[in-house]
């Protein structure tokens, strides 16, 4: 068996810390702030974090920073759609930056706006769970070359860790969203079955016509008959 040194050691605890930290979010919000906080505290050499988040339409915007300067930076990388941030997320891989100044062919408009804003170096991973790719972790140094081999291998497994903790907390609001639609859908059909003396199949078919004759989505025929059958709070 080899030995593990105590740099090794280290590693080990650091990731297993930042493991029970990203443990069962409670939102897709709170995910994010543990992500950028967690980096900040894990990966060496990352001054400041950010995650930015890809759209279905292929939007990139900025979800979560742990410093207005950074949030100023990843929305530059949102905005000009260059950037490591977007090369990591396109190419689906690890992009490391020892010194955004000599980065001015790859980026042009992006790496002097961001060394202006006194960021010298960038470390950027794909985020991405089994099924889709989420959007991609950003760290930051003030000083150029300041990650190094360490720093990519241990932001490399906290970015899975951080992938798998956000994927989650999305699916945990997908399913929410999906419950309040079915409730919603659920109290028209019940307004329709009072009103009109429907059973519950005829209440949903004819609540189906509606937003086909209209043009409009279930779920929002739904919102709009139940909001009409509650009282004006000013009548009360």
């Amino acid at each position: 068996m080899s030995e593990t040194s105590d740099g090794d050691n280290g590693l080990v605890v650091e990731l297993s810390r930042a493991a029970r930290r990203l443990q069962r979010p409670d939102s897709e919000t709170e995910a994010l702030q543990l992500i950028v906080t967690g980096a900040v505290d894990t990966v060496p050499g990352a001054e400041q974090a950010g995650v930015s988040l890809l759209h279905r339409d292929g939007g990139i915007t900025s979800a979560a920073t742990s410093d207005a300067t950074v949030d100023e930076v990843d929305q530059l990388q949102a905005d000009y759609q260059e950037g490591p941030c977007v090369t990591a997320l396109r190419e689906q891989h690890t992009v490391m930056v020892d010194d955004l100044t000599a980065e001015t062919d790859r980026w042009p408009r992006f790496a002097p706006d961001a060394a202006a804003l006194r960021v010298a170096s960038m470390l950027s991973f794909h985020l991405f769970t089994r099924d889709d790719t989420v959007g991609a972790l950003n760290l930051y140094s003030g000083i150029p070359r300041g990650f190094g081999t360490e720093s990519q291998l241990l932001g490399g497994l906290f970015a899975a860790h951080a992938a798998a903790a956000l994927g989650g907390a999305r699916h945990v609001a997908q399913l929410h969203r999906a419950l309040a639609t079915r409730d919603v859908i659920g109290q028209a059909k019940g307004i329709l079955m009072e009103r009109f003396e429907l059973d519950a199949d005829t209440a949903f078919q004819l609540l189906a016509r509606s937003a086909q004759d209209a043009n409009m989505k279930l779920v929002a025929v739904a919102r709009w008959l139940t909001r009409a059958e509650t009282p004006d709070e000013r009548d009360t």
